[in-house]
C-alpha cells in the first residue's frame, strides 16, 4: 500500500517520485505496530510524538528530517503551530529584530495566509494544504494506524486552520466527542479506532481554544489541557508539571513528557542535547523518576536521533504483554477527567 505524498512548492501540489507507506503496515493484524497494542485504551499506549514537526528545514530546526519521515518510521504524534504568514524571508525577521519592529505593514496584513511555523513565518514555514494532504495519505495507506495531532494554535488562526483541516478531507478519519463538550470519561481502544476508521484525534490549545467544558469548540478538536498534564520545558531530569498545582498527571488520560532541551545560551533545539536525551538510557532513567505516573506520550526534537522508536516500542510491549506490572498498573486508573 503505497500513496504520493506531496512537497512544499510554489503551487503546493507537486507530487514526489518517491512513495511511502509506514514501516509497521507489514503487520497485518498490529494496532500502531504491535498486536498487543491493539485492544488498550489510548490513553494506556505510549505515544512517540515529534515536537514542532513542521520544523525541519527551518532556520534552527527543531528536527533534522520531515514529519512524513517521522510517520513512516514509526512516530504516530505529531506537535504543530499554526501561523498568520505574510511572506517575511529571514533577511526581514533579522531587519525587524535589529530595528525593533515588531508590526506587520498594512499592505503585508492584507496578505496574511495560514501557515505552519515555529514563532516566525520567516525563519521557515510549511504549507498546511501539503502537511494535511499528506498527512491523509498516510492514513489512507496505512489502515492499521492511528495519529495524533497537536496544535498550539496562532493568534488569528484557529478558523483557519479549522478550514484547512476540513479542506484536506481528514474530516472522515477525526475521533468525536459526541457531546462536543470535553467530557471524555472513557477513550476506545486502537482497534476500535481503527474499526470505526476514526483514527485521527486532534488537541489544540491558544489562539482561543479554550475547555471544551465550558465553551464551545471547533467540531471534532478537543482541548489539550481538558485532557493533558505534561511536564515543564526544558527540563530532562524530572517529571515535575508544568501548569497549576491542580493540574496533576492522574487527572488527565494523557500524560504529556516533553522530552528536549535547548540550547542554554542561545535557547534555541539543539541536537547536541538530543543525541543524550533520545538514548535509551536516559529515556528509561527519565521515566523511572516518574513516582506518580508513567507519561503516555513522549515528545521529543531531532526524532531521527537516538532509540525513541525502540523504546517507546518496548514500552508498549510491556504494557500490552503484561510484562511490566508497575507500568501497567500506572496506567490503569487514568481514564479520569
Amino acid at each position: 500500500m503505497y500513496g504520493p505524498w506531496n512537497k512544499d512548492n510554489d503551487s503546493g501540489s507537486e507530487e514526489t517520485t518517491t512513495t511511502l507507506t509506514a514501516k509497521s503496515s507489514t503487520c497485518k493484524n498490529c494496532c500502531n505496530g504491535l498486536e498487543s497494542n491493539c485492544d488498550l485504551p489510548i490513553d494506556q499506549v505510549t505515544w512517540a510524538m515529534v515536537h514542532n514537526a513542521m520544523s525541519s528545514d527551518f532556520y534552527a530546526a527543531n528536527n533534522d528530517l520531515s514529519l512524513e519521515k517521522a510517520l513512516v518510521e514509526g512516530y504516530r504524534g505529531l506537535m504543530l503551530d499554526s501561523c498568520l504568514c505574510n511572506g517575511d524571508t529571514i533577511v526581514d525577521v533579522i531587519q525587524d529584530f535589529v530595528t525593533g519592529n515588531d508590526e506587520d505593514t498594512e499592505e503585508n496584513a492584507e496578505e496574511q495566509y495560514l501557515g505552519f511555523c515555529h514563532g516566525t513565518c520567516g525563519a521557515g514555514s510549511r504549507k498546511p494544504e501539503t502537511v494535511l494532504n499528506n498527512i491523509k495519505t498516510f492514513l489512507d495507506v496505512n489502515p492499521n494506524e492511528v495519529l495524533i495531532l497537536e496544535f498550539e494554535v496562532g493568534e488569528g488562526t484557529l478558523e483557519l486552520l479549522y478550514e484547512a483541516i476540513n479542506d484536506s478531507g481528514l474530516e472522515k478519519y477525526v475521533l468525536r466527542d459526541e457531546e462536543n463538550d470535553g467530557t471524555v470519561t472513557t477513550w476506545p481502544t486502537l482497534q476500535q479506532l481503527i474499526s470505526s476508521n476514526r483514527r485521527l484525534l486532534l488537541f489544540a490549545h491558544n489562539g482561543g481554544m479554550e475547555s471544551c467544558e465550558t465553551s464551545t469548540c471547533p467540531e471534532g478538536i478537543f482541548y489539550t489541557y481538558d485532557h493533558f498534564s505534561q511536564t515543564n520545558w526544558n527540563d530532562g531530569d524530572t517529571c515535575e508539571l508544568r501548569g497549576s498545582v491542580d493540574t496533576i498527571p492522574d487527572k488527565h488520560g494523557f500524560f504529556l513528557m516533553n522530552h528536549w532541551k535547548n540550547d542554554e545560551n542561545l535557547d534555541l533545539p539543539s541536537k547536541t542535547n538530543a543525541e543524550e536525551f533520545n538514548t535509551y538510557e536516559f529515556l528509561s532513567t527519565r521515566l523511572g523518576k516518574c513516582d506518580e505516573r508513567v507519561p503516555n506520550i513522549v515528545a521529543v526534537d531531532f526524532w531521527s536521533t537516538g532509540d525513541v522508536l525502540k523504546f517507546v516500542e518496548d514500552q508498549n510491549t510491556k504494557i500490552g504483554g503484561g510484562g511490566d506490572a508497575v507500568v501497567a498498573a500506572s496506567r490503569s486508573g487514568s481514564i479520569r477527567h
